[in-house]
């Protein structure tokens, strides 16, 4: 009897000790260690959306920790970690683009005169080419007949999702993802700013006139993983919960 009661003791140590998990000091150090790199190697200059993506997820980790929520803290941490990565590597590349371009600078200076006589070339041929096309008598474009689309009171119209929408003012990436046209759904912004890093450099600051493209192209795992990115990074409020 004795033996079975050190057996349940034992049983329930186990349990829980396994139900209980360690602040993540050690990665919430390493995490910021790797920031802090960023930071030193400029990439709030050349990668700044990236870098402000890993500051605002070790800010949310740091203030699960505080919350308790160690296992959330863990994936917020590995979320910081993957864009301070890339924002390092984006400030190296983009460091290595700039002394490629001086190369190219002083190589066209050297070409410049070479350049100009080219150019004189190319306008002289253009100019015959444009002379030989006015004597050609083009023909007249075929009109459209236009189709009459009869309205139908009892049909609901779904409405056309589109692929390319332009920023209104006073709009930011979460209203767009909520368009009934876009996603429906505020949290999916994540994929219009990884589809839009060309122009986008922070997804705080987007500019009336821009046109973005939507992908059209995610699964349905794609879309959770944005969902759950955009919850931990929490940079639009108020957001669908």
């Amino acid at each position: 009897m004795q033996m079975f009661k050190r057996l349940l003791l034992l049983v329930a140590l186990v349990v829980l000790s396994s139900g209980c998990a360690k602040p993540p000091v050690v990665e919430v150090e390493d995490v910021r260690s790797v920031v802090a790199h960023a930071y030193a190697s400029g990439a709030v200059q050349y990668a700044p959306g990236e870098y402000q993506l890993a500051r605002s997820a070790v800010l949310a980790a740091e203030l699960q920790v505080k919350r308790g929520e160690y296992r959330k803290a863990s994936r917020t941490l590995e979320l910081a970690q993957r864009y301070a990565t890339e924002a390092l590597n984006l400030t190296i590349a983009r460091k290595e683009q700039l002394a490629a371009e001086k190369k190219e600078i002083a190589e066209e200076k050297r070409l410049a005169e070479l350049a100009q006589q080219r150019e004189l070339e190319r306008q002289a041929a253009l100019k015959e080419q444009q002379q030989r096309k006015e004597k050609v008598v083009k023909p007249e474009p075929k009109k459209k007949t236009p189709v009459v689309v009869e309205k139908t009171p009892s049909v609901i119209i779904e409405p056309e999702l589109v692929d390319n929408v332009e920023v209104q003012a006073g709009e930011n990436l979460a209203m767009i993802a909520a368009r009934v046209e876009v996603y429906a759904d505020a949290l999916l912004w994540p994929l219009i700013y990884k589809a839009n890093r060309d122009q986008i450099k922070d997804p705080q600051e987007i500019f009336s006139g821009q046109l973005l493209m939507i992908p059209r192209d995610k699964t349905r795992d794609d879309a959770e993983a944005a969902r759950q990115e955009a919850r931990e990074l929490n940079l639009f409020q108020p957001l669908s919960q």
